[in-house]
């Protein structure tokens, strides 16, 4: 392969690298029409200002003609925001044609600082450095791929050339590397920020699905249990049904024949019959709990209301403990909860009576409560802290699936079922500085 062709390869190689790396839709909103007429009516007014305004010739002394010439090579990305007005995707051409443009738009500006007065000519050096370095975070400008930085330094070279004087000069050997360092830094930095989104978004993607595969085991777990649970009230349903026959046939038959013993015997079997009725109702109403839990969908649930509802519900009941809820109350905080607010304010009141009476006693002087959304699984967080005797050693233990961990509070382990049952997550441990930490992931219902 011949010197030639290896550099047309690499250059090739280079330019398809720089157009991957760029966002077609930033681009085409810089150049759209909409944004070119604005351009166009504050070139107008800028140079009508330069060229009526009273003072002007003494700051500027910039000729009107030779300015609009200097304006002509940026039409080019005028027609290219033409031919792209309805596209959302940028060709090679397309991406050559927004170069040349740009760099026209460049060579304007180069130009007035030129062609004006040197004061003048500052201020459209100060325009042409912050131009530039836009450019550079725009078109992701970098040592690698430094397609547009060629063609700033072309039009910063050509211009040059219509400098009247050695301060002009002075001025382009100041502003033309200024220009082209701003470029280049802006640009390299936008890709290492792209790279990093790039790879946070990957992890984002990696932590939900571990989570949502998490979320389907506990789900599953949960079924099963509820399934259990069904079985077991049916057996109880069917016992219950029998026990009550019986009563029926005792009464029926009877009892003692005397009068006295007649009476208290007919009392005992109506007391068997009602606390029978009692119970079949209870197991029903068991049942048509656990079929509901099963089938119900998640309610989207304003948790800020819940934890202020909360608060106010247990600092008459624990006033010697200071309970605060620390939220951003401008973000949306909707968890999907199944059973809706009932279930999210018994899972939130018994956490925080947890904290509160830590092994049965009063003992955290301070329960803080927060709630965000989390960063990489986009899932509402909440963070229940105190400053009382922390958790024992068992509770930390992680627990068996569908068994209760040995010495765990009845509220925290109904709390983690519920967590469970609308795939959350509760995660309990003790801080450092004392005390114990509560964390609950919940889903969350994102707005649109």
């Amino acid at each position: 392969m011949s010197l030639l062709a290896s550099m047309r390869a690499t250059v090739q190689a280079a330019f398809q690298r720089w157009v991957r790396e760029q966002h077609p839709a930033e681009v085409l909103e810089a150049s759209s029409v909409s944004s070119w007429l604005v351009l166009l009516a504050l070139v107008g007014v800028m140079l009508t200002a330069i060229h009526w305004a009273p003072g002007s010739d003494a700051l500027f002394a910039l000729p009107l003609g030779n300015a609009l010439l200097c304006f002509l090579p940026a039409l080019v990305d005028f027609g290219f925001a033409l031919l792209h007005r309805r596209r959302r995707v940028i060709q090679t051409w397309g991406w050559v044609l927004a170069l040349v443009g740009t760099t026209g738009l460049q060579f304007f500006l180069a130009g007035l600082m030129a062609l004006s007065a040197l004061k003048g000519a500052t201020a459209f050096g100060g325009l042409l450095l912050f131009t530039a370095a836009f450019h550079g975070q725009l078109f992701r400008v970098t040592l690698h791929t430094p397609f547009l930085a060629v063609g700033t330094a072309l039009a910063l070279g050509l211009a040059a050339t219509f400098a009247s004087t050695r301060e002009h000069l002075a001025l382009f050997a100041v502003m033309g590397p200024s220009a082209l360092l701003a470029e280049l830094y802006l640009g390299t930095f936008s890709v290492r920020h792209d790279r990093i989104r790039a790879e946070a978004e990957r992890l984002h993607g990696a932590v939900q699905a571990q989570m949502l595969e998490h979320q389907e085991r506990d789900v599953g777990r949960l079924s099963q249990a509820l399934t259990e649970v069904l079985h077991h009230t049916q057996e109880l349903h069917t016992g219950l049904l029998s026990a009550g026959a019986a009563a029926d046939m005792l009464r029926v038959m009877g009892g003692p024949r005397g009068q006295t013993g007649r009476t208290e015997y007919e009392s005992l079997v109506r007391q068997l019959q009602e606390q029978l009725t009692a119970l079949r109702e209870r197991v029903a109403d068991m049942r048509q709990k656990s079929r509901r839990v099963m089938g119900s969908d998640p309610e989207a649930v304003d948790l800020v209301s819940v934890l202020d509802s909360v608060r106010q519900s247990l600092v008459v009941r624990y006033p010697d403990v200071d309970i605060q809820v620390d939220v951003n109350r401008t973000e949306p905080l909707r968890a999907l909860v199944r059973g809706g607010t009932t279930t999210l304010r018994r899972v939130v009141e018994n956490l925080v009576t947890c904290a509160c009476e830590r092994e049965g006693s009063r003992a955290a002087r301070r329960v803080h409560i927060t709630a965000r959304t989390e960063t990489y699984s986009g899932r509402l967080e909440m963070i229940i802290s105190d400053d009382g005797p922390g958790i024992s050693p068992e509770q930390l233990q992680e627990p068996a699936p569908g068994h209760k961990p040995p010495g765990a509070g009845q509220g925290l382990y109904t709390s983690e079922c519920l967590i469970r049952s609308s795939g959350g997550l509760l995660e309990w441990q003790n801080a450092q500085s004392g005390g114990s930490v509560l964390r609950v992931l919940l889903p969350q219902e994102f707005q649109r």
